[in-house]
């Protein structure tokens, strides 16, 4: 009997053992997926609203459908399934809300190189020799691949700018030597300003290039996603992100844009603004549930914190109000164990996830820059 009673407490012991080890490798997982999660949101929202080099965006983008930036507040996650409390072999609907963050931005390709050789130029620079431009020119690519580019990138000459002209022709393509694009439609479809087609200066080898494709649209949001083949109707929620070019017309169709999973198990995703350093957040007031609640609330905070001429984030006359408006921006990411257990429900007899939730308080770099 004696043995009997202390093989049992034993038992106790080891089954409390093994529940808190499982419990801390739980919280240690999740809070591991919100870094992950805050890292890639953290550099992705320091370059939202970045226009470079700096142009005036064209009519299409100016007057679209799509907004430049937008926070579609607690959008339904569809077709969320875990599996069954009581049956394994069965699985449930799950209720998630999250947030849709969708923002405008030029996207830095990771793509570089070198000036493969010296060319000329109509207009050359100190020591350059007054010459028809080429066409193309010949990179020695250091980072990423021809392949890696598409036609309507942009390539950014790091020479040029010294001179007060920066050289940053669009390209017909992902080809080495890049052939530079001489469509007139296609380079005002970059920008309001008229620009030349292909280059006008002189430059040197080893003069160092980067690569940009501008006008993108970037979109965080929960989607429920499928990630045991061996069982597709378990669907967990997952933070993704997605990258379109801005449509000439029309809206995106997001459902066929690819996904990049960020964070898997994601149960809550968040977005807030201020102008006020923090002090005041636009969707606390009046708990909005839409957009346009919050740029109301946005509006009364500019209405005595905003600089003269942008006192609005719904001025139909800047719809890059991004531009002239700093702000905070915070992120609330929510991730859940992987498993429902009873040692996290509140309630007896019941099972919950063990939930974590981390905050990024960000202000984009290019917000506030001017135009």
């Amino acid at each position: 009997m004696f043995t009997a009673l202390l093989m049992a407490g034993m038992a106790n012991v080891f089954k409390s053992s093994v529940h808190t080890f499982t419990a801390v490798n739980e919280t240690m997982g999740a809070q591991r997926t919100n870094r992950w999660a805050m890292d890639q949101l953290s550099d992705d929202i320091s370059q939202a609203g970045m226009v470079f080099p700096d142009r005036a965006l064209p009519s299409f983008i100016i007057s679209g459908s799509e907004s430049l930036f937008s926070i579609t507040p607690g959008a339904v996650v569809a077709n969320v399934a875990r599996v069954s409390d009581t049956n394994p072999a069965a699985t449930e609907a799950e209720v998630v809300n999250a947030d849709i963050l969708q923002f405008f931005t030029d996207a830095p390709l990771p793509v570089s190189g070198f000036w493969a050789a010296d060319t000329p130029g109509d207009n050359p620079n100190p020591g350059g020799t007054p010459s028809a431009a080429p066409a193309s020119a010949a990179v020695d690519f250091k980072l990423g691949a021809p392949t890696d580019l598409k036609a309507g990138d942009v390539m950014v000459i790091l020479d040029s700018g010294e001179y007060g002209n920066w050289e940053h022709p669009l390209i017909s393509g992902g080809a080495n030597p890049v052939v530079f694009e001489t469509d007139a439609t296609k380079i005002a479809n970059y920008t309001a300003t008229p620009i030349s087609p292909g280059i006008t200066l002189a430059h040197k080898k080893d003069v160092p290039v980067y690569f940009i494709r501008p006008a993108q649209l970037v979109r965080y949001a929960v989607v429920s996603v499928a990630l045991d083949p061996a069982n597709t109707a378990v669907r967990l929620p997952c933070l993704v992100r997605q990258q379109a070019n801005y449509p000439t017309a029309g809206t995106v169709d997001w459902t066929t844009v690819p996904t990049q999973i960020i964070a898997e198990n994601v149960e809550g995703f968040r977005v807030d603004l201020s102008f006020d350093g923090g002090t005041t957040w636009a969707r606390t007031t009046g708990a909005p549930t839409t957009w346009a609640a919050i740029q109301a609330n946005a509006d009364a905070q500019l209405a005595t914190k905003g600089l003269p001429g942008w006192t609005k984030v719904t001025d139909p006359s800047k719809p890059d109000w991004f531009r002239g408006i700093t702000c905070l921006i915070r992120v609330d990411i929510t991730t859940r164990a992987p498993i429902r257990r009873e040692e996290y429900s509140p309630t007896l007899g019941t099972r919950a996830y063990r939930t974590r939730t981390q905050t990024l308080m960000i202000s984009s770099r290019n917000f506030g820059v001017g135009k």
